[in-house]
């Protein structure tokens, strides 16, 4: 099964380059800022149709963020799309920015999810280092047990209601949990 896993997530992240790439995503954004792929794609653990990407924009303005999604929204044909401004709301743990949710589809049943935070250099920069970091932590035999439990996590309901990806990196890297059974268990602590 593990090998799977491995072979799915290259069919996904082929998937994403095509999206950046042949579609034209990275083109849209590079002119607005400094696009940046993290999450997922960066780490080599992806499972599903989920694309993180921090936009490194100093001072880009609300309109000049709606053209973005404007031109995002021509190109792709998304089902829906969902905007936050972070720089007012302010939730903790969630980037100063802005952010456009883009839903290709049925997520859950397979479609392209893609995550767009514009924000500043220092607030980029400090994320970008922290997914370096986990990458880092990364063993191959860690890498199988994260994929085998999001593989099995990603069509929970309370999948991004109740925890996120990041609890499943957290449980494995840091406190040694080795399978779906145990993450469940460590959820509940």
């Amino acid at each position: 099964m593990n090998e799977n896993l491995l072979t799915l997530g290259q069919i996904i992240h082929k998937e994403a380059d095509e999206i950046l790439y042949t579609k034209g995503l990275d083109d849209v954004l590079s002119q607005f800022g400094i696009p940046h792929y993290t999450g997922s794609y960066a780490l080599q653990l992806m499972t599903w149709r989920d694309l993180d990407i921090y936009l490194e924009a100093d001072n880009l303005s609300e309109e000049k963020f709606f053209e973005l999604g404007r031109l995002i929204a021509g190109s792709f044909n998304p089902v829906k799309m969902s905007f936050r401004n972070e720089r007012i709301a302010k939730t903790p743990g969630l980037p100063v920015g802005l952010y456009w949710g883009i839903y290709l589809g049925d997520e859950r049943n397979g479609a392209w999810k893609i995550d767009i935070w514009a924000m500043d250099s220092k607030e980029c920069q400090q994320r970008i280092e922290y997914c370096i970091n986990l990458s880092n932590q990364i063993s191959e035999s860690a890498r199988l047990i994260i994929l085998d439990i999001k593989s099995q996590c990603w069509k929970d309901p309370a999948y991004r209601r109740s925890y996120l990806s990041t609890d499943i990196y957290k449980a494995v890297l840091e406190d040694g949990v080795r399978d779906l059974e145990g993450f469940r268990k460590w959820l509940q602590q």
